[in-house]
Formats: structure tokens, sequence, C-alpha cells
């Protein structure tokens, strides 16, 4: 129904980044499931800094969202001074009270106190009090005064806890008595002179107080106008340490009022039977919880609070289908606790502790990271992935405090299409205002983002450039150094923005060599992969080529190719997209390690502009070059890192004209023609040193260089590049890599993540550029495939330091101090754990070197102040991920966004179609309901061949025999029935409601599952990953099959890893997910005295008479090492 008046809900999970529902994702969903935040419609990087400093108050950021507004810090509805506020709309009036003046409907949900700023300064005005003794009272501090406001509103529906502040001293209320209360706090400032419930009735609001009351009352004959709900003495939630909380026997929720979903449920149900409805209406909700636990770095805590934050953007959204003319938005303004995914992790060990920010080699600086039940406890488990296989992972925090964070706001339904890539906080009220009052209002500033001339072509160029590493926090600190935080960097005028979700096949967390495969194939790969999958097999792109990446498909179909990079050649954020190389192959050398061999497969690419570091792997050992001396020389000694013979005169046979220096390469595209071949070697390793600020001496009077003096940026290369590529008649892929991002983040060094960032955006500036001045045909997509250290900006201000720290009672950072700031983390009952924050200098302090601040820009308001930087730890955390686009197909990109996504818009720019269409050209064949055969002679399925076909056998008893005629590339749905399916290669096969037979004899590298049902699966070939799914599923492995994945899902189930007596596999089987005493393994001709148990990491390696045949993930040998485990037969 489409009421004459417009609609807003604006949710605020405060303090939840990416990263936090992310968290929620992995644990509900599975990486690959998709949360309610994740099916809106757009997505913006959110700026949330205040008036007076770069971070955003959970005050001072809600009085911005009601009214436009940059106001202090300490601001609760007044600027300082006590002066008025003027709201973007000219009035002096948030938008909740000008909606009230219009005669719309309004709600304030919140699962914290009356009193929180996210929903109650949308009404509610305090000014700052000075005592007579010089003390004051800050405006938020006034908890009864700002409830009483809340109830005076007129607000229509009102729900939330407080009902401490509700009641005067000595009087008893619905959840506790009046010493109870009185207990509690006596303070005039907490507590009313009058009875606010008392005052509220005879305003003519219903009062309830619990969830079993409030249903009661949405359900009834006749629903009141006007209604408040207290649900809890203070908050709904109990804010505590995970420690704290056990120890006081508390649950994180109150079991008696509702969730803010239930809460919004029920506002909309009095909503729509308002008589005022159809002039419109605004509800405001607050999840506090997400702050509150994550500003206790409560992992469990936080994400129940996330759960119920996403319940509630659901149950928008489904209003937003009643009411299309509604906008849903959500934004929190900071990032609470810099929470952090971390894995993989061992299934039967408590979580350990992170290295963060170090000065030396030692574990002084470890900090704990938070399992299911808090510090030292077993790991949180995430639902399944597509493949059925779960992850095990942990959470780590950058602190206790709020950081200005890499927070996204979202948007969907009526106007969401305004939301800009990057919006400061002010535009939420202008988005809201512009949708509820159908009104154009002028923006504080203008929003900078740039507008891409149109395509006129159906293919196009693209250029990848890949921050490794990086978010939009690693943003921010640039931002906030080189522009203020009202200036913006050449990444934040892209057009579009998207969350990026990097997870791997085997787990959360990219790596850059397996997402950037992914990035080069479109599709998932395990963690260890350079091009190949784990057998050390070809990896099918999703464009449905076998072992062919987007740039040998670009080389293939004659267009310029280039690959840029600020690390080494063989670096795989661009070598990935020209080499494959294979991972532990009879030894323990991982695929990312064979650098030189790498290094050899992109010269041999025909890649036609290759600029890069890595003179060392391109030489023979004792060979010097231009760059690598005796010293460098002798450094270097691993085979895997030096070639036999020398790659640059290799080079040059074929054709590379071979430049050292920044000179040489401008020199060198000055001159260049469309024929150039172009290899430069800028360094002879990377062209940054990406050790510690104080390996690096940057504390000291003799600090050694960030990056090499004569290499050019990548920005540089970029711009001398398309000079080549550009003139090209058949357009171009450039894949660019600032690999400075990664390497100085993972190693916590502030100053040089920061100038690696600043180098990433002036490429992107540079192909901007491109896109404006030269061909509008051209694709700039950005993407990072993981969190490197979890950075966060982060200001004391306006609260005090926390105890210990020099100069505790000043907020400001000064430019210098003696002594290293640090603020807490991870608080238990006996946890003092501190993160000590990096300045341009490191993290020391000594009596001659102190410590020194990073400097902002002043915003237009005026001066910044100071701030220091916050690790979560050294390691890549899957993190908050923002992708960017700008030029030809940017609309594209999707709110969020797999990394498979980035691929496929990078295909369907370069070839004009979608490669998911291409892959699946094949036939789409449809059976019978009755019992379907595809056998020569039988055949109920006309056409079938077995090749590259899509299969539906419906319902019945059906056979389906792809290896009878040697087919692959099939994808077959059998439904339901008690089917039986023969694999041929690279098949995708799903049973289902019955129970099948699945072979996989032949061929190999299919994908089986069983689904619902007692299913059986026979393999005898290798690569295949069988997930039985719901049921009691057995797996017989025939002799002299190779590798294989079982996932036995749930269910009993049997895996026979030797199915007849002495006839062995030929490799071990990986078993994902048996369960000691549910599970068996079947052996036939075996006895127990003939297994060995061997501990590998977190999993097992389970061997008979010396010869391993199973890998069983994330179980320990104490446990599988248990005859009652087993069926010996």
């Amino acid at each position: 129904m489409t009421t004459s008046g417009n609609h807003v809900i604006f949710i605020h999970p405060d303090g939840a980044s990416p990263s936090h529902f992310g968290f929620a994702r992995f644990i509900d969903h599975g990486p690959d499931g998709r949360l309610n935040w994740d099916r809106m419609e757009a997505a913006g990087v959110y700026l949330g800094h205040m008036e007076d400093q770069l971070g955003g108050t959970s005050n001072g950021g809600a009085v911005t969202h009601a009214t436009g507004a940059k106001v202090y810090a300490e601001s609760f509805g007044f600027e300082q001074g006590n002066l008025p506020i003027t709201s973007l709309d000219g009035s002096n009036n948030t938008i909740v009270e000008a909606a009230i003046q219009a005669g719309k409907v309004t709600a304030l949900v919140q699962s914290g106190a009356i009193f929180e700023p996210g929903t109650a300064a949308f009404v509610a005005k305090t000014e700052e009090i000075v005592n007579p003794n010089g003390s004051r009272v800050v405006p938020r501090a006034q908890a009864a005064e700002i409830a009483k406001q809340v109830i005076e509103s007129g607000v229509n529906f009102i729900f939330g806890g407080g009902e401490l502040n509700l009641l005067p001293v000595g009087v008893a209320g619905f959840h506790g008595t009046a010493a109870q209360y009185d207990a509690l706090s006596t303070s005039s400032s907490v507590r009313p002179s009058q009875n606010l419930i008392e005052l509220a009735q005879s305003l003519g609001y219903t009062v309830v107080y619990t969830k079993d009351q409030l249903d009661s009352l949405i359900n009834g004959a006749v629903l009141p106008e006007k209604v408040l709900g207290v649900f809890a003495p203070i908050h709904t939630f109990n804010d505590r340490a995970e420690e704290q909380l056990a120890a006081a026997d508390l649950p994180f929720y109150s079991p008696t009022a509702p969730a803010i979903a239930e809460m919004l449920t029920a506002a909309q149900r009095l909503m729509e039977a308002h008589p005022s409805f159809d002039k419109g209406s605004i509800t405001i909700v607050e999840e506090e919880g997400t702050d509150n636990f994550g500003n206790n770095n409560n992992a469990a805590g936080t994400l129940e609070a996330l759960r119920r934050a996403d319940a509630a953007i659901g149950v928008a959204l489904d209003f937003v289908e009643r009411h299309p003319n509604t906008l849903v938005i959500t934004a929190a303004d900071s990032d609470a606790g810099g929470l952090q995914v971390r894995d993989p992790l061992a299934s039967d060990r408590p979580v350990g502790s992170i290295s963060n920010n170090p000065i030396d080699g030692t574990s002084g600086r470890n900090l704990p990271t938070d399992g299911v039940t808090g510090v030292n406890s077993l790991p949180f488990l995430s639902a399944p992935d597509q493949n059925g296989d779960r992850f095990r992972l942990s959470i780590a925090w950058a602190g206790l405090p709020d950081f200005s964070g890499s927070i996204v706001s979202k948007a969907h339904g009526l106007n969401a299409e305004r939301l800009p890539a990057t919006l400061d906080n002010t535009k939420i009220y202008e988005l809201m205002y512009e949708t509820l009052f159908d009104t154009e209002i002028a923006s504080r500033l203008p929003d900078q983002i740039k507008t891409a001339p149109r395509s006129n072509q159906p293919t196009g160029n693209v250029i990848f450039i890949h921050p490794d590493g990086s978010t939009p926090s690693s943003f921010m600190a640039l931002r906030n150094i080189d522009q203020g935080p009202d200036g913006r960097l050449n990444w934040d005028k892209m057009t579009k923005a998207g969350v990026y979700l990097g997870h791997m096949e085997n787990q959360l967390t990219g790596t850059s060599n397996a997402g950037a495969v992914t990035h080069a194939t479109g599709t998932k790969v395990f963690n260890e992969s350079f091009g190949l999958e784990e057998d050390n097999t070809p990896i099918r792109s999703a464009s449905g080529k076998l072992g062919y990446t987007i740039l040998e498909e670009a080389i293939e179909s004659g267009k310029a190719t280039a690959l840029i990079q600020s690390g080494h050649i063989g670096e795989p954020g661009t070598a990935a997209f020209a080499a494959a190389t294979t991972n532990r192959d009879g030894n323990t050398i991982r695929a990312r390690d064979k650098t030189a061999e790498i290094a050899e497969q992109v010269i041999r690419s025909g890649t036609q502009v290759i600029l890069a570091g890595g003179e060392v792997y391109l030489l023979p050992k004792g060979t010097l070059g231009f760059h690598v001396t005796a010293e460098i020389d002798a450094r270097f000694s691993d085979a895997e890192d030096r070639p036999t013979q020398n790659l640059i005169e290799l080079a040059k046979s074929l054709g590379y004209q071979v430049v050292y220096t920044k000179d040489q390469l401008l020199e060198a595209a000055r001159t260049a023609t469309p024929a150039t071949k172009l290899l430069g070697i800028f360094a002879a390793n990377h062209t940054f040193d990406d050790r510690r600020e104080e390996s690096l001496g940057l504390n000291t009077d003799a600090p050694l260089p960030l990056y090499v003096s004569t290499a050019p940026t990548v920005a540089e290369m970029l711009a001398a590049t398309l000079e080549i590529v550009g003139k090209s008649d058949d357009g171009f892929f450039v894949v660019v890599e600032e690999e400075g991002t990664d390497n100085f983040a993972n190693n916590n060094n502030a100053i040089g993540t920061i100038e690696a960032t600043r180098r990433a955006d002036a490429a992107i500036g540079v192909a901007m550029n491109y896109v404006d001045q030269k061909d509008p045909n051209t694709l700039v997509i950005t993407a990072a495939d993981s969190d490197a250290g979890g950075m966060q900006v982060f200001q004391f201000a306006p609260y005090t330091r926390p105890a210990g720290n020099f100069d505790a009672s000043n907020p400001n950072l000064a430019d210098t101090q003696p002594e290293v700031p640090f603020i807490n983390v991870n608080r238990t009952t006996t946890n003092t754990s501190r993160v000590f924050l990096d300045g341009p200098e490191g993290s020391t302090a000594t009596p001659g070197q102190p410590w020194t601040a990073f400097g902002s820009v002043n915003s237009v308001d005026g001066p910044m102040g100071n701030f220091g930087i916050a690790w979560a730890g050294t390691p890549d955390f899957p993190g908050s991920i923002v992708t960017k686009t700008y030029g030809m197909n940017a609309d594209r990109l999707t709110s969020t966004v797999d990394n498979t996504g980035i691929y496929g818009l990078m295909y369907t720019t370069l070839f004009g179609i979608d490669p998911m269409v291409l892959a699946q050209r094949g036939e789409v064949l449809v059976g019978t309901e009755g019992n379907d055969s595809t056998l020569p002679g039988q055949s109920t399925v006309p056409g079938f061949d077995g090749r590259v076909s899509t299969v539906f056998t419906g319902a019945g008893n059906d056979e389906v025999d792809v290896a009878i005629t040697g087919g692959f590339d099939n994808t077959i749905f059998t439904g339901s029935g008690a089917d039986v399916v023969y694999a041929g290669s690279r098949d995708v096969i799903t049973g289902g409601s019955g129970s099948d037979q699945i072979w996989a004899i032949d061929g190999g590298q299919n994908r089986l599952s069983g689904m619902a049902g007692d299913d059986a699966f026979i393999i005898g070939s290798t690569g295949n990953r069988a997930l039985g799914g719901a049921g009691n599923d057995i797996f017989t492995i025939l002799g002299g099959a190779g590798t294989n994945h079982l996932n036995g899902g749930d269910g009993a189930d049997q895996f026979w890893l030797v199915s007849e007596p002495g006839d062995r596999p030929a490799a071990k089987q990986f078993v994902m997910d048996f369960t000691a005493g549910q599970d068996l393994v079947g052996l036939r001709g075996v006895a127990f005295v003939d297994l060995g148990f061997s501990q590998v990491g977190a999993d097992t390696l389970l061997s008979v008479s010396g010869v391993a045949v199973g890998h069983f993930t994330n179980i320990s040998a104490s446990v599988l090492n248990n005859q009652s485990n087993f069926a010996l037969v």
C-alpha cells in the first residue's frame, strides 16, 4: 500500500562495522549466506567526525543524525555555549520534531535505556551544567531530564528500558523495588523529581512492561495511538565482559523484554493502525547492545546484539514490501572495540593470543582473543558454507573504546540510490528529510562524488587496483593527514561502493595468493592456491574456460595487458593473473614460495607491460644486477627464489625493453609505440622496506626510507603504462597492486601503511582521470582481499585517558609526549592488557626521542587535534573491506559483493558478456515426473550427451549416467526419489530428498551433494568434494582413489576409507567434519593395532600400517584414537 506521505526507518546498530556484521554472517549463515543488512540496495562509506574531533560520540553523532548539523563531541542537542542548533532545514527542530509538527506518526525503538542518545537525541536537548565549584555535568549525564523530555515529546510510540530514570527516589516500579532502585542511584541527574510513568499515562500513553504485555496489546481489538514500553530497569541487556556476566550468572538480554525486531514489529502494527499513518511516518531504531558489548570487548554479547539488529533490519525490509514509498537507512556512528574475526583455529583447544604492534621479536605485546565464553575459551563455529564446511574462529579487538572506524551506511527502498559512495554523517539527516517531506535541502558540503562520462561502446577497458590489506580506516588515516576529515581522496570520489566478502574455499580470511586467484578466475579456491586446485589440477574459471585467467583471455583476444606492482614481480596480487604453480607437490614447498618459477611464468605470459620490483628473483645465484649487489645476492639463497637462467635476458629475447628507474620508465613511455613490450624492474626485492618503524630507525636521528627513492610509485607506473596500452585498438586490461598497504600493516607500521595508502590513492586518481579525459569506456575497480592488521584511528577526546597513561586527565594528544599512550583491551576479571598507539615514529619513547602523534588537517569547522593508530594485531583478518567502482559499468556493483564478483564485473566490461552466462550456455534438459534414465536407448531426457548441460530429472527414481559418455561440466538436479548418478568430470550433482547413490569413478573434480536422505557415495577418482547433507550417509572410497574431500553433514555418517581388504586408496582422503561418538570410520581387513594417529596442527592423520589413508580436520589424535570410532570388519 502506498500512502500519500512517505515513511522513513532509521536503524542505528551502534558501533557496528562490516567486520561486526561479518562475524554474525559467519556464525548464523555461513560465509556464503547473507544477512538482511547484506540485502540492502545501496552502500556508502560513512564519515562520522564531529565539529571538534575526528571520531563520533554516541550523543554527538545522534544529534547530527537528528539535525544534519555538525556539533561538538559532548553535545546533546545544543552547540557549545548552550546555543541552539540550526538544522539543515534552517529550523531549530530535529527531524522527529518536524515530523510531529507535520502530523506524521513517530516511534522511538531502543534496546538500551530511554535516555540513550541514539533515539533520545531526536527529541531531547540538555545543556552543559557548570556547578559553583567549577565541576561540569556533561549533557548526556542528565538521564532523568532526557527521559522526561522524551515522554513529553509527543512521540507516538516509545519503546526501551530505563524504568530507573522514570521513577523518583523511593518509588517502586514493575522491574524493581524502591530499595533496589535507590541502591542503584539516588542522584538527581539519574532520578526524576516526579513520576514520569504517571506523567506518560496522563499524556495518554498506554504503558507496557514485558514482551507478553506488548504482544497482547497489539493483538487487541482496539489499538492505542500512544504507547510507552518500559522493558527493563536500565538497559534490556547486561553489558559487561563475558567473565563478569558468568560470575554474576547474568544473561546477555532480559528474557522478559522484547528484542528490537519485536519492538519494531509492534510499532509498525500500531503505526499502520494510526489514523495519521497516511501522512507518513518516521521510526528511529537503535540496537545499543552492539556498542555496549563491543566496548566491553564481549564477543558473544556483541554477536547476540548483531543478530537482533539484523532481525530489525529484516522487519524494516518487510515494511518496504508493504509500503514501497519507504526509505530504510542504517548507520553506526563509530566502531565499538575494533572487532576482527581471526581464523583458522583448532577445534579442541582454547583460543589464544595474537601479536599486537610488536617493537621486537618478543611476545610482550601479545593480546588475548575471545572464544565462545571469553578469553581462553573454545572457538566459535561458523554455519556451513556452500560446500558444507564449517570454520572455527576467535575475535580480536583493537581496544575498549569507540574508534572512527570502517563504518558503512546502507539504504533500501525509496531514494536509496541517493546514498553516496562516501558520505558525511550529515547526509543521514538529509536523505531522511528529503524522503519524509519530499523536499530538497542544501547539503552541509558537496558530496564530491564524481560523475564519470557516459560510456558509448558495448565493451571497454578495465583497470583493477588492489590496495592490498586496506580498509576505510586506512583511507581515513590518510584523509585526516592530507585533506582533513572534510576533504576527499580519489577513492572517496568513486561512484559506487560495496561491502566485499573475501572468504576462501577452506577459510574465512582471504589470503593474498588465493584472493588474487579468485579475482583472476572468478572461482573460490583453497587458501594456498596459486592458480591451481588443491590437487594441483587446473582451475576452471567462471567463464567456463579451463586453466585460463581473465588476463590470459584478454591476451588471447588481442587486448593490451599490464601488471603493475609495488612489491616484487612474484607478488600474487598481480602474478596470479599470469602464473600457476603447484603446491606441496611431493614436498612442503608452498605454491606462492616458488618465486623464481612464478617470475618466469609472468615474463613468458605475453603480458605487454610488466612493472615491479624483484630483480633478485630474475637472476641466477651469483649474478649481480642493476639493483642486486653482492650482499643482496648472498642473502637470497633459497633455490625457489633464484632461477637457473637469467630471466632478464629471457625477457629481452622475448622482445621486452627493460628499465630500472623512474626516469628510464618515463623516457620509455614517452617514445613507446603500440607494439612496445616493457619490463620495469625497480628494486632488488620490493620497492619498499616493510619492517617495523623501530627496525627502520624512524624513532632515531637516522631513519631509513620507506620506499626506494629511484623507483616510480604505482601511480607513476600506471600513468606510464596507460601511455602504452592506451594505444591499443582492441582495448586493455591492467592490474595494479600497492602491496605496501598490506606488508606495512602486517608489521603494524602505521606511517608506512599511510604512505602506501597515499600511493594507492594516487593511482586511483590516475585511473579516474583516464576515464574522464581519455576513454569513458573504461571501468576502474578497487578492492583489497583482507584487512591487514585491523587499523583504527583513535583520539581519547572527549574522555580522559585510562589510568597509567601520561597526562591521564588530559584527553588531547600533544604533538609529542615522553611516554607511549595506550588503551585497555579485552578486560576480564583479571586481564590488564594494553594496546599501545602508533605515531609516525612508531610506538616507543625514550628520553631523547619522545612518542609523536599524527596531526590532522583542519575541517571546515576548525582544528581536529592529533591522533594515534591502534591495531587489532599483525595478521590479516576478513575485516571491513569495501570495493569501489568508477566509469563503465560502475553502477553494476552491488552493495554486498562476493570476491568472485570482482571477476564478473571485470569480465562483463572487457568482453561484453556475463561470464556466468558464458559458462552456462549448455542446454537445459528436463526429465519427466516419473522414473527417468539417460542410458542410451532408454533415455527419457532428450538431447542429453553429458556435456555442459543443466539437467533437472524431478520426481521419481532416476538414473543419470554422465560417465558412460565421458561427459563433463554438467549441473544435475535429481529431485525427490531414490536416484542413481554416475559423475563424469567437473560435474555439480545435487540429489534431492530421497536416498541416492552417487558414483564418481571416472573423471574427477566433481561437486557431489546428497542433500536429504541416507545417501551413498562411491568414489574411485580424484579431486571430488562430497557433501552428505542431512541423513545417515555412507562414503565408500575405492582402491586407487586419489585425494577427495568428504563432508558428512548432519546425521550418523560412515567413511569407508578401506572398502575392501588390502585395497587402499592411492592418496589420503580429507574428512572434514568427523564427529566422534556419532560417525564411524570403516576399514575392511584392518585391525585397530594397525592404525596410527598423528597430530598435524588442529587435525589428525590416520595411517594404516604406516600408510596415510585419512586426514581428519579439526579433531585431535587423542579423540580419534578410540576403537568406538571405527568399524573394523
